[in-house]
This record gives C-alpha cells, sequence and structure tokens, in this order.
C-alpha cells in the first residue's frame, strides 16, 4: 500500500509534483550565487523551500527563487551543466519540443520537453539536456528562473510524410506470390 503523507484524498493531479520528491533523490542544485549544491533532495518543487542534505551531513533549505535548477543525477562528479554544451549543436533526435531557456543572469540551456503538455509542472519544466550523462539525466528548470522560452523545433515521428504518394499498383503488374493467384 503506498501512503502519501495524508494527502491521499486530494485532487491527484495537483499532488503529482510534490509526489516527485516524497523519497530523496539525489541532485545538484545551481543556485544564481554560482554556488551549486549536491545531496539528496526531498521536499516540493510547488513551493516551498527544497531541502536538500549534502554528502557531509549540512542540511541545505533552499527558497525557489534561489534556484536555477535542479539536476537529477546518478552519479557525482563536475557541475557543468551551464559550462560544458548547454546547447544543442545540431537537432537533436529524442522525440519533444525542443526548447532553449534564457535565464535571469543570461546563460542559456537547450532541452527537450515531452509532447504531452499536461506533463509539464505548474512550478517550471523537466527537460532532458544536451549530452545526457549520469551527471545530467534530467533536469527541472524553475518557472521564476527563466526570463525567456523559445521553442526551436518539434522533433518527433511523423505519421504520414505529406510529400510522399502511395504506390499505385495496377492489375497485371504485381508478381503472382502463391500458386491460387495463377
Amino acid at each position: 500500500m503506498i501512503q502519501c503523507r495524508g494527502r491521499c484524498l486530494e485532487d491527484p493531479r495537483k499532488s503529482l509534483i510534490s509526489l516527485a520528491f516524497i523519497s530523496a533523490k539525489r541532485v545538484l542544485v545551481y543556485r544564481f550565487d554560482r554556488l551549486p549544491i549536491e545531496g539528496f533532495a526531498s521536499g516540493s518543487l510547488s513551493g516551498g523551500p527544497l531541502e536538500v542534505i549534502t554528502q557531509s551531513g549540512s542540511l541545505h533549505a533552499l527558497e525557489p527563487s534561489d534556484i536555477k535548477a535542479i539536476c537529477f543525477i546518478s552519479e557525482s562528479g563536475k557541475a557543468d551543466l551551464f559550462t560544458a554544451d548547454p546547447l544543442f549543436v545540431r537537432r537533436p533526435k529524442l522525440p519533444g519540443l525542443w526548447a532553449r531557456f534564457t535565464f535571469r543572469d543570461g546563460e542559456k540551456l537547450d532541452g527537450i520537453l515531452p509532447h504531452n503538455l499536461l506533463d509539464w509542472p505548474e512550478g517550471g519544466y523537466f527537460l532532458i539536456p544536451p549530452k545526457a550523462s549520469g551527471m545530467r539525466q534530467r533536469v527541472f528548470v524553475p518557472r521564476t528562473a527563466v526570463t525567456d522560452a523559445e521553442c526551436r523545433g518539434v522533433v518527433g515521428r511523423p505519421a504520414a510524410r505529406a510529400g510522399r504518394k502511395a504506390a499505385v499498383v495496377r492489375p497485371g503488374e504485381q508478381l503472382p506470390m502463391f500458386d491460387s493467384q495463377q
């Protein structure tokens, strides 16, 4: 049985964001004062302070207005989201909306957003950054940190190509495949 800290009777669409952080997630939090914090986050992305406990044991309560981006990571390493390849060099291959975000300090970050707009939380955007790795698997960008968001393109599987015409086979041109067709 899954228990949700007393919020079981609420509208499930409102509690999806807070359900993302019921268990502690390993994160790297970028702040506007250029001091990234690596640790385990618990809390909610929908307004209240985000609590991050580092590996040294210190607890940081970060206000949403101080957070630039939250990287969900699986391994420790160098904090290079905004220094090493923040933009796509070519058109990405992952399906989704290719977006470029401009932050309050003027830095830019590209990412792939899901096609389904209902998957976007109210407090920000979940995106897949360029050259995703163990240090930068998924990124949450709060809406308060962004001054401009630009859709660079739509990447996905085409349902049907409009320019391609279906081949028309005339009777007698098709070779028989079975003995019963002769």
